[in-house]
């Protein structure tokens, strides 16, 4: 469990069924919760990849580009930083990592209860691997 990302999803999360009693929670949340669990503890023992994969021919280019030329690489990717409400560090920026804050912006932007219940599963995985 070295993903920092989960460390840091876990250090947030608290001992509650915030998710579960919440009358805006969607149906269904219980087992989603449960299927991230799942999803977490085989990516943890290596039977699923901790990677994903995403086709799209422009952010392709983007990225590409980035990787050629530092000083954007890390004005976006501090940028980034800042929306997140993270430390800013340039040294921590690369394509991936640049992709891992887009996609954790767009969440928290666009489907914060999905970001909420992912540290949810989170918590709970390492609650029940200590």
């Amino acid at each position: 469990m070295s993903d920092p990302d989960l460390e840091e999803l876990r250090q947030q999360t608290q001992r509650t069924d915030r998710l579960a009693e919440s009358a805006d929670t969607p149906p269904g949340t219980d087992d989603l919760l449960e299927d991230l669990v799942d999803a977490l503890s085989a990516i943890d023992s290596g039977e699923q990849a901790k990677t994903f994969a995403a086709r799209d021919e422009s952010v392709t280019a983007l990225l590409t580009t980035l990787d050629e030329r530092r000083d954007d690489l890390e004005a976006l990717g501090t940028s980034l930083q800042g929306e997140l409400g993270r430390e800013i560090d340039p040294s921590e920026l690369d394509r991936s990592e640049i992709v891992r804050l887009a996609v954790r912006l767009g969440l928290r932007e666009a489907a914060p209860d999905y970001l909420d219940l992912l540290a949810e599963a989170s918590g709970e995985y390492a609650r029940r691997n200590v």
